[in-house]
């Protein structure tokens, strides 16, 4: 075998390789230039299905439940959710969409909270200085019949004692006594005066 033979065999093969890869790229390129663009789908995060979302949240009517407190001992309690169907200075029956009912007493013990009523296009009420209003404690003289509230209280036999109740805008699907009051009153209320946070003075000394 001559010097040469080699050296041929070399060239073909090289020019097999330089063949096959411009091959294979072309059949790239013609693959995606076929290939349709997949279209854009919808994103979880736009407005109308955030709504939607909301909306189809479930809503909590009424429910009980036992607790074990600091202290070893144990505490039956209840929540509800309703439309005011009487009230008096003692005591509140709250009446769920089910036809749940029930009687709550009311003692000075008893927490209760109001939401302003929000405007007419459904945004939250502000006062004169555009701010947004807070929600306040009220006395049981402000609860009126036809009304919504929320309700938690503790059973003790048959007898119920409500320990708070929400009017208002704290009373929606999903919100719950403890977001109401804390996303509420929490902030407008003992600022600055919390445990471990000291009342400053004024007189800087």
């Amino acid at each position: 075998m001559s010097v040469r033979e080699p050296l041929k065999i070399r060239k073909a093969l090289l020019a097999g390789m330089v063949a096959l890869a411009l091959t294979g790229t072309g059949v790239a390129i013609a693959w995606s230039a076929s290939d349709p663009a997949p279209s854009p789908s919808a994103s979880p995060s736009e407005p109308g299905a955030a709504k939607k979302d909301k909306a189809q949240r479930p809503q909590h009517l009424h429910s009980e439940s036992v607790v074990k407190k600091a202290d070893g001992t144990f505490e039956t309690e209840l929540s509800q959710q309703g439309t005011v169907d009487a009230v008096s200075a003692t005591s509140v029956t709250v009446k769920s969409e089910d036809g749940f009912s029930q009687s709550y007493a009311v003692n000075a013990d008893t927490r209760i909270i109001k939401f302003p009523a929000p405007k007419a296009d459904g945004t939250p009420a502000t006062g004169e200085d555009g701010k947004r209003l807070r929600p306040s404690e009220v006395t049981i003289e402000e609860i009126a019949t036809g009304e919504t509230v929320r309700v938690t209280g503790v059973k003790n036999g048959n007898d119920v004692t409500a320990r708070n109740i929400v009017e208002g805008a704290g009373t929606g699907p999903g919100k719950g006594i403890g977001k109401g009051l804390g996303k509420g009153m929490g902030q407008g209320m003992g600022k600055g005066h919390g445990p471990g946070k000291p009342k400053e003075s004024g007189s800087g000394s």
